[in-house]
């Protein structure tokens, strides 16, 4: 006989941690765009140079990264504290992925002048590469428990699904292009077609799991208000008898 598994909300009294965590993914996401777009702009106006191009975004990703991986953190724990079960290991999990935005600005230095990993030659490819295993693992992790939870919604584990696709396009394939770029196909016409819609599929890579996750929080709360009422529904009918 089938066991019968009730569906329970990812969080049971407010989805406020969860509803923040989407939206400074999304703020995130936007600045991060926004600076860079704007920074290019100058750069290949000849408003700025190269160097100090580099120079002022990864000033910017250091500054705004800071302060984003440190409320990322808080709201991931905020978020597995108030749930239980699968989803608390899930979000705990995924604050994993708040080092992404701190380390951002950092990686390089760390890795080769603080550790001493040799760069190769490719030392900006390794710390993106790097950065982007560390947002991309964790949130994986998460959205995948989320989509296998027989206890989920089926609107939330249909969205996590799709969050999981979203993380792994947004982060494999610039590391994707890259590699063809350096190592198979240097100076390939397409290949730089293909680079420049990497340059933006790089920049969704926090907006839309910060979507996916404000998805989440509206299609379970609707879940636990349809509970209530679910559950109201039946006092009611006892109270007019």
């Amino acid at each position: 006989m089938k066991q019968i598994v009730e569906k329970r909300p990812i969080l049971a009294n407010t989805h406020l941690p969860l509803i923040l965590l989407g939206a400074v993914m999304v703020v995130y996401g936007l600045l991060t765009a926004v600076m860079n777009t704007w920074l290019a702009n100058r750069a290949m106006s000849g408003l700025i140079t190269a160097p100090v191009y580099r120079s002022r975004l990864t000033g910017f990703e250091q500054t705004a990264g800071l302060v984003t991986g440190i409320i990322l953190l808080v709201m991931f724990l905020l978020t597995a504290i108030r749930s239980s079960g699968r989803v608390r290991t899930a979000f705990a999990i995924g604050a994993v992925a708040a080092l992404s935005p701190i380390l951002a600005g950092r990686v390089e230095g760390l890795l080769f002048n603080v550790i001493g990993i040799p760069t190769m030659g490719a030392g900006s490819v390794i710390a993106g590469a790097v950065v982007t295993l560390l947002f991309f693992l964790p949130m994986s992790i998460l959205f995948i428990i989320l989509a296998t939870g027989r206890s989920m919604p089926r609107g939330v584990r249909w969205i996590s699904l799709v969050g999981f696709l979203v993380v792994l396009v947004t982060s494999f394939y610039p590391i994707y292009v890259t590699v063809l770029a350096f190592l198979f196909k240097p100076g390939d016409p397409a290949v730089g077609r293909m680079i420049q819609t990497s340059t933006q599929v790089i920049r969704l890579r926090f907006l839309l799991p910060g979507l996916v996750f404000l998805l989440l929080a509206w299609i379970s709360t609707r879940f636990s208000q349809q509970q209530t009422e679910q559950k109201a529904a039946p006092q009611s009918v006892e109270q007019g008898e």
